[in-house]
């Protein structure tokens, strides 16, 4: 040990306190479903401003990950942005291979085909294998690469715009959230 030098389990703690008595110590106490609500919030606040559906379902398992396990390897950045790009891409191109970029949505025709179970089984084989390969593991990118297959999610440069941002947003905000925890579980 050397004197003057914070230590310990609880030392970058007593150390901000030290620095800044007045800092609070509510950070430390939030649950991880107000942050995740209130990035998910931001997010489509900023959606709703500017008339863009930036709020897809799998955003919400990924900032999920982010606020509740955010030492996690597949909260980092790198596992959200690329996984979710990869399940994307293997979505835009498994629709068009397989033609179901041809059918209606299932959200709206109540029906499913052989050919989306049969998209839908690659698109979800090759995102993972292709995450796996890019070390970038990130569990809900399978259902952006679903939504986008069963029609949930347009196959074309709007629908690819959407998803760029919404992924943008929740990397950014989730990033955030994953700082403030990790922190937070150092501190104590």
């Amino acid at each position: 040990m050397i004197p003057g030098i914070p230590h310990g389990r609880h030392a970058g703690l007593a150390d901000l306190e030290r620095r800044h008595p007045a800092a609070p110590p509510w950070p430390r106490r939030v649950p991880p479903a107000v942050y995740a609500g209130l990035a998910i919030a931001a997010i489509g606040t900023l959606g709703w401003a500017s008339a863009v559906p930036w709020l897809f379902p799998s955003l919400g398992p990924s900032i999920a990950i982010q606020s509740r396990s955010p030492e996690h390897p597949s909260a980092r950045p790198w596992n959200v942005v690329v996984g979710h790009l990869i399940g994307a891409a293997v979505g835009f191109a498994v629709v068009r291979i397989t033609g179901v970029i041809h059918q209606p949505a299932m959200n709206l025709s109540h029906a499913l085909t052989g050919a989306r179970v049969v998209a839908a089984a690659l698109a979800v084989f090759l995102s993972m294998a292709l995450q796996e390969l890019a070390g970038a593991n990130h569990a809900p990118a399978e259902a952006t690469t679903l939504l986008i297959v069963v029609g949930a999610l347009d196959a074309n440069l709007h629908g690819a715009i959407v998803l760029l941002a919404g992924i943008a947003l929740v990397a950014l905000f989730g990033e955030a959230v994953r700082r403030v925890k990790l922190e937070r579980r150092a501190a104590g």
